[in-house]
């Protein structure tokens, strides 16, 4: 059964998106509290132009997005695996069938007069060592 051969990418992926999405929203928050947030209420400075909100707002959405994104694809790779299995009682049948043939081994069919092979001598794999010459 190939299926149970190979890990699924789920899991894997799913931590991919959610570490990078998170990763994406600290750093968005740390740039808003650290340099916009102070720019917003200091009289005398300039206000904050469209596209530095443009970014703030798209790099904490995409953030966001990507969080999603890897809570969904958790529960779509566990749910995917499940479909790629096997029915239940086809497994439970596979089982039974394995045990049955466990429990009552077949008898080896040897044919008189047949020439039995020498069983095989153990090759050396190192040569002996000789010590005082």
């Amino acid at each position: 059964m190939s299926v149970l051969s190979h890990p699924a990418f789920g899991p894997r992926a799913s931590l991919i998106y959610i570490t990078l999405g998170v990763l994406m929203d600290v750093w968005t928050a740390v740039w808003y509290f650290a340099f916009v947030r102070g720019q917003s209420g200091v009289e005398g400075t300039q206000p904050i132009s469209n596209m530095v909100w443009f970014w703030l707002v798209g790099l904490f959405l995409t953030g966001l997005t990507l969080v999603i994104i890897g809570l969904l694809l958790g529960q779509i790779g566990q749910a995917a695996r499940r479909a790629e299995m096997p029915p239940s009682d086809v497994i439970n049948a596979e089982a039974r069938i394995q045990q049955t043939a466990a429990a009552n081994p077949q008898p080896a069919i040897v044919t008189p007069g047949a020439a039995v092979a020498p069983a095989a001598q153990p090759a050396m794999t190192n040569p002996p060592i000789v010590v005082g010459r």
